[in-house]
């Protein structure tokens, strides 16, 4: 089973367990053909205000997202009812459903009283060796390069990395099999590609998983061989509403983190302490 799918197990073990807020709204990035932005999200807002961020830009999913699952449609719907199509469906309902699961995620850690922003230790940084990029992160990739480090980035869409940067692309995971670390977007939750990365790494390869829609709870993401992993908390909810509207960054409406297995206590003890607690 992919992990993606394997994220069900855990929403299945919350619904019994505890109410949780139903869907307030889901805000989109504007559908513009023109933009400049490669990478656009949306986002699941629950009730109580807790955020679960999405990748947008795989294949035409905004733009399904807008014809076929409208958010205005989805007002009031049952968050875990919601989540629960993850793995299965189209790449939009996957993106919309992790979305859902990232959200339902930020609600119970806010509810435990578990900060990831606060808690996470410092972010993790490759010194030396062999760096392998699933994705384009330029300011990554130039900083590494600054450093002398050696950079192998993983792209299906190849054009999108300049070649005057001068870094070895490859559109195959095998190619990572010689990276000493591994960093890796987080829309490849959402297209189940994640196995085959992990897969491909060797047992001593420090793999970090980073981006927005890596904001859920990362219990099997540990399990699985992920060694960081890095979302955002957002704490601006009508300032991200502004910057959505004006088709501008939304960065400064939230709080990045990385947080690994020692960081993080486990669904288990999130759960515990919020049942302790009604």
């Amino acid at each position: 089973m992919s992990i993606t799918k394997e994220h069900l197990t855990l929403v299945e073990r919350i619904g019994p367990l505890l109410p949780l807020p139903e869907v307030a709204e889901i805000l989109l990035p504007r559908l513009n053909p023109d933009s400049m932005r490669q990478d656009e999200f949306g986002f699941v807002v629950l009730a109580d205000g807790s955020v679960g961020p999405f990748y947008t830009r795989l294949g035409i999913t905004l733009e399904l997202l807008y014809e076929i699952a409208a958010p205005s449609r989805l007002q009031g719907v049952d968050a875990l009812s919601l989540a629960m199509g993850i793995g299965d469906g189209d790449l939009y309902q996957n993106a919309l459903a992790l979305g859902a699961f990232n959200a339902i995620s930020q609600h119970l850690m806010k509810r435990a009283g578990f900060d990831p922003a606060r808690h996470a230790a410092p972010p993790f940084e490759p010194v030396e060796g062999r760096v392998g990029m699933v994705g384009f992160f330029r300011p990554l990739i130039e900083r590494y390069l600054a450093r002398g480090l050696k950079v192998l980035v993983i792209e299906l869409r190849p054009e999108r990395v300049p070649p005057e940067l001068g870094v070895e692309v490859s559109t195959s995971p095998r190619a990572l099999a010689g990276c000493d670390t591994v960093i890796c977007t987080a829309s490849t939750l959402i297209n189940n590609s994640l196995d085959s990365i992990l897969q491909a790494v060797a047992a001593e390869t420090v793999v970090n998983l980073m981006g927005p829609s890596a904001s859920g709870l990362p219990d099997l993401l540990f399990s699985r061989g992920v060694d960081w992993v890095g979302g955002v908390v957002i704490e601006d909810l009508p300032g991200l509403r502004d910057a959505l509207a004006e088709d501008r960054s939304w960065g400064e409406c939230g709080r990045k983190y990385q947080l690994s297995a020692a960081d993080y206590p486990g669904l288990d003890h999130l759960l515990e302490r919020i049942i302790r607690k009604r």
